[in-house]
This record gives C-alpha cells, sequence and structure tokens, in this order.
C-alpha cells in the first residue's frame, strides 16, 4: 500500500487551499483540530474568528461567521468531506466522508501498514547507558525501553537510525574494581575462576569502602587507573574482562526486553578529548576557571562546563563534548536524541549549547532532543526499592511481572477447561514470558515520560484495565472472530468493506487516525501518544463488535474487513512497543 497519510493534515490541506483561495492577500496556516462528535464534526477549522479580529473591516465581512462562509464556498472539490458547516461564531466543522473513510481502510487490506516521514534524516539515539560492573537496575528499565521504542518508530518512518548505548565503562572506579579484583580472584584473567555480575556489584561496594578506608588500597587503586589510561596490558586485560561480564548480563536483558542497540562507551571518546578541547582553547570557547578549562552557557546555567577539570583529568562534560561533537560532526547526524532522566536535563542543553557555540550544532538544520523521565516510584511514593532499602534489580523486576503472568494465564486456563488454547506447559511459559514483558514495557511507555509513576503489578496486568493484557485480549479476540468465519482475510476484497454505521463509522476514522499519532510523537517524542491511541482504538473496536454482529451477519465480509484493518494496525502498533502479541489467550 501507499504510505499511510495523516487524516489532519489531509483536512488541513483542504482548508488551506480555501484560505488561500478566500483570502489571497493574508499569509496564514490552517488552524484545524478535531471536532466535537456530538455536533457531526470529525474536524473545525477556528481561522474565521481571528481573520475578523484582524481584518473583518478591511474585507468588508459583517461577524466571524461570515469569514467561515467565505472558507467553506473556497473549500476545493474533495470526496474526503461529506458536508461542511458554520457556525454562528465561525466555526467551520467538516464531517468525513463514509465513502473516502471506507476507501481508505480498504487501501490498508493485505499489504504492510506504513507511514513515511520526508526528508529521511539520519538519527542518533542515545539509550540505556548502564554502568560496567553494575547490574542493571530499574531505572534503567524507562530508558531502555523508551529509546528501543523511539528507534522502531524512527525506522518505521524511514530514518537511518543508529542506536547508541553509551555505557559507563571508564574512570577512576575501575582502578578500585581492578585492584580489588586482583585479591578476590588472582586467575582470573588465566582462565581462573569469574564473578558474575552480581558479584562485581557487591565487589563494587566492598572495593568503595576499602578505597574510602584503606590508604595503601586506595594508592594502588590510582596507580592501577593511571595503568589503565596509560594502556597497560594487565590492566587492559582486567578491565575487559570486566566489560565482557557486565556485557553478558546486560545482553540477557535486551534480550528479554528486544532491545538492540551498539555499545559505544565513554572509553570510544578518550582519544577524542585532548584535541578536541586544544581545537575549542584556540577558538576562545574553552577558557580557564578556578584551574580548570571550561565553556560557560550563560543562556542555560551560571555554572560552566568542565571540558578538563581542575585536576587536569576528564570527566562526564569532556565524554559528552566529544560524543556530541563525533555525532554531529563525525556522523554527520541531522539529528541526535538523549533518553536518560530529568536530573540531567540541564546538563545536556548545555552540552547543546556548547556545541551551537562552536557550530557543531545548526539549529533549522540539526536537531537535539533531550527526552528526559521522571523515575519509577514504589506505593510510597519514592524511589522503587526492596524492602531491604535495595535498589531494585531489573531482572528480578522482569521475572516477577512474568510470574504474576504465568498465574494469569494458568487462571485463565482452568476457567477455559476442555476449551483451553494453552494446555501445554511450554507454550503457557512462553506466553507468559511474552504477556509480563509486554506487561511492563506498556505499563511504562503509557505514563507521560515527564512525569513520576508509581509501579504496580496488579493495575499492569489488569485484563479489564489500561493494560497490556487487555489489549492481548482485544487482538485474540479478532484473531478468534477470523478464524470462526473460516474465511482467510488475504481473499477478503477491498470492495466488500461498506461503512454504514455509527460503530462502523468511528472504527474506521480511529484507524486511520493511526499516522496522525506518529505526526505527534516525532514532533514532541511523547511515546506514551501510541498506548494512548491503542487504548482508545481497543474501546472503539469494543463497542463496534458489541453493537455489530460479525459472524452470519449480512454485512459479515464488510466488517470482517474492519476487523482485519484493526489486527494489523494493532500489531504494528505492538511490534513499534516492542511486544509480540498472542495470536490466542
Amino acid at each position: 500500500m501507499a504510505p499511510m497519510r495523516p487524516v489532519l493534515k489531509e483536512v488541513t490541506d483542504l482548508f488551506e487551499q480555501a484560505l488561500r483561495t478566500a483570502f489571497p492577500s493574508i499569509e496564514q496556516k490552517a488552524l484545524v483540530i478535531k471536532g466535537n462528535p456530538k455536533f457531526g464534526a470529525d474536524y473545525q477549522c477556528n481561522n474565521a474568528m481571528g481573520l475578523f479580529k484582524d481584518h473583518g473591516k478591511t474585507l468588508g465581512f459583517a461577524n466571524p461567521a461570515a469569514c467561515a462562509e467565505a472558507i467553506k464556498a473556497n473549500i476545493p472539490k474533495n470526496d474526503v468531506f461529506a458536508n461542511v458547516t458554520v457556525a454562528p461564531q465561525g466555526f467551520v466543522s467538516a464531517k468525513l466522508s463514509e465513502t473516502w473513510l471506507a476507501a481508505q481502510v480498504a487501501n490498508m487490506l493485505g499489504k504492510d501498514i506504513e507511514y513515511v516521514d520526508e526528508p529521511v534524516k539520519r538519527v542518533v539515539v542515545d539509550f540505556s547507558s548502564p554502568n560496567i560492573a553494575k547490574e542493571m537496575h530499574v531505572g534503567h528499565l524507562r530508558s531502555s525501553i523508551l529509546g528501543e521504542t523511539c528507534c522502531r518508530i524512527l525506522e518505521f518512518c524511514g530514518h537511518e537510525v543508529h542506536r547508541l548505548n553509551h555505557v559507563g565503562d571508564w574512570g577512576t572506579q575501575f582502578g578500585m574494581l581492578i585492584e580489588y579484583m586482583k585479591e578476590a580472584y588472582p586467575g582470573f584473567l588465566e582462565g581462573g575462576e569469574m564473578p558474575d555480575v552480581s558479584d562485581l556489584n557487591a565487589f563494587y561496594k566492598a572495593a568503595k569502602k576499602r578505597f574510602d578506608d584503606d590508604e595503601e588500597f586506595k594508592k594502588k587503586s590510582q596507580v592501577a587507573v593511571v595503568d589503565l589510561q596509560g594502556g597497560g596490558k594487565f590492566a587492559q586485560d582486567a578491565w575487559q574482562k570486566i566489560c565482557d561480564v557486565s556485557r553478558k548480563s546486560f545482553n540477557e536483558i535486551y534480550a528479554r526486553l528486544g532491545v538492540k542497540a551498539e555499545e559505544r562507551g565513554e572509553s570510544y571518546y578518550n582519544s577524542m578529548i585532548p584535541p578536541l578541547v586544544e581545537e575549542l582553547k584556540a577558538r576562545n570557547l574553552c577558557v580557564e576557571s578556578k584551574g580548570a578549562m571550561c565553556i560557560f552557557c550563560p543562556r542555560i546555567a551560571e555554572i560552566p562546563l568542565m571540558a578538563v577539570k581542575g585536576d587536569g583529568g576528564f570527566g562526564y562534560d569532556s565524554t559528552d563534548l566529544a560524543a556530541i561533537y563525533h555525532r554531529l560532526f563525525m556522523m554527520r547526524a541531522d539529528w541526535v536524541i538523549y533518553f536518560t532522566d530529568l536530573g540531567q536535563e540541564t546538563h545536556f542543553h548545555m552540552i547543546f549549547d556548547a556545541a551551537e557555540q562552536a557550530g557543531w550544532h545548526r539549529p533549522g538544520a540539526t536537531r537535539l532532543d533531550h527526552t528526559g523521565f521522571g523515575v519509577v516510584q514504589g506505593e510510597d511514593k519514592k524511589r522503587f526499592k526492596t524492602r531491604s532499602g535495595e535498589t531494585v534489580k531489573l531482572v528480578d523486576l522482569l521475572d516477577e511481572a512474568v510470574s504474576r503472568a504465568a498465574t494469569e494465564i494458568k487462571n485463565r486456563v482452568a476457567e477455559q477447561g476442555d476449551t483451553a488454547f494453552l494446555k501445554d506447559e511450554q507454550d503457557q511459559k512462553d506466553a507468559a514470558e511474552k504477556l509480563g514483558i509486554a506487561a511492563i514495557r506498556y505499563f511504562d511507555m503509557k505514563q507521560n515520560r515527564t512525569s513520576n509513576y508509581v509501579f504496580n503489578y496488579d493495575k499492569m496486568l489488569d485484563p479489564k484495565g489500561n493494560s497490556a493484557v487487555f489489549l492481548f485480549y482485544a487482538y485474540a479476540r479478532i484473531r478468534a472472530i477470523q478464524r470462526k468465519s473460516g474465511i482467510e482475510a488475504e481473499s477478503l476484497a477491498a470492495s466488500e468493506l461498506k461503512v454504514e454505521n455509527p460503530a462502523e463509522r468511528d472504527l474506521a476514522l480511529k484507524l486511520l487516525q493511526f499516522p496522525d499519532v506518529i505526526e505527534a510523537i516525532l514532533e514532541d517524542l511523547h511515546l506514551h501518544r501510541l498506548c494512548e491511541y491503542l487504548w482508545e482504538l481497543c474501546g472503539v473496536f469494543t463497542t463496534f463488535y458489541t453493537k455489530n454482529k460479525v459472524i452470519g451477519s449480512p454485512e459479515m465480509k464488510s466488517r470482517l474487513v474492519l476487523c482485519e484493518a484493526t489486527r494489523a494496525v494493532l500489531a504494528k502498533a505492538f511490534d513499534l512497543l516492542g511486544f509480540e502479541p498472542l495470536e490466542r489467550i
């Protein structure tokens, strides 16, 4: 099929043509919003009031309604609108044609759903970014799944996407960790016992304590850091082993979450920092302040970025400056997106400002976004912790969700008795993994990313609430209808579809608004819009299914087309959100 086109854009184009024809001397954009269905309006143009206020007397119009009538009279001939009405206040309301709606939905039949955002851009997405030598925890959940879904949406829109995982794999902490591991696992480099990542978590804390309490250990750790930074073989090999252990654990989590990214950690940019600082100093963008080499960003904050710290070392500011330089200048990215918590918002806006000062970022030609997000909270509205006060491990979070999903599925199987679909234990296990992971992903992504939210397993797996479980049931219901009909979706003819009653019309319109949602996400990167849309779509489908008999009705084939179009949109949206639906539950 040809790429879907946002309905709002289709309607807006018609109104803009009318405005240009009716008011050729006035340059303006059509102000179009969704209309109120109670008044039979799908969309509403609100230009007339402003036109009358600013130009009414000059143009000779008596009131806003007269301006609105001029807009209506100049709408070009089209098959999109069934009728257009003018309210006394000046609102111009348009109701879409059922014939046009049916034709657009029918066009979705038997083809992949496509959408194209032009011009095509090279986009770098920086997300997940756990620290080497530490196990991933609940704090990494949002960045990982929001970033992955953003990448999927951008790829769906035709963009060239580079997924980068900016892991924390460098710094003074590796000196103490290498030194501590040398003591605890003296043979680990020679193929001896290797700690798993849980051990590394404990070792990190133990090494930090030794570093703080033991002066001799501290000196050895500092020597190890110098050796690592200088390319010493033992330190480099030990560092690589530590990275390998962590990477194995990260990849197990990513596989379960459906996350893919190229690891490009802090160490990748080390060699770029010194020459970059020299260049910025030569251009007087990086200046000395209290012993440090700083870049000031007064438009963002009073404190500067430290390209070089007072002790001559490089920190997060240095690495992030080198990273944005590499992405904009070397990779030639048109758009760079960072997914981190909101606490880092000022830092990244300073990095963006510095990039603009340096000429790497050219607003209008390049786009930089910090897509900050809130924290995951427990029932006490504080950061989500275990009962003992420890940070919740991400693997434990996933395991618990899958375990609860397994219970939900077993209960469902028990209710179905002999008619149960998932009788095989392995099938139940596979279904629980899909459902549990989807439940976590959806529960997180349905939240406005800038808000904190309370983590709740019961709400996450509520089959009657706004959850992935509810969406899965809606999808499975469609598949059951299709199986029961005995008609293969591929054999349905597009010409079968007739949109005749309100429930059919509502479903057709909601289906066609899928690209409108994608376009809105590209504008502000608020991914919860897609979850809201899915929840609304499943609600509209439920109303359609409740009010319209499908199997055995005279309109069966027409309604099966609507069912298949709904299934296709759900499947595409599920894929973008990173989960795989169940054909039967």
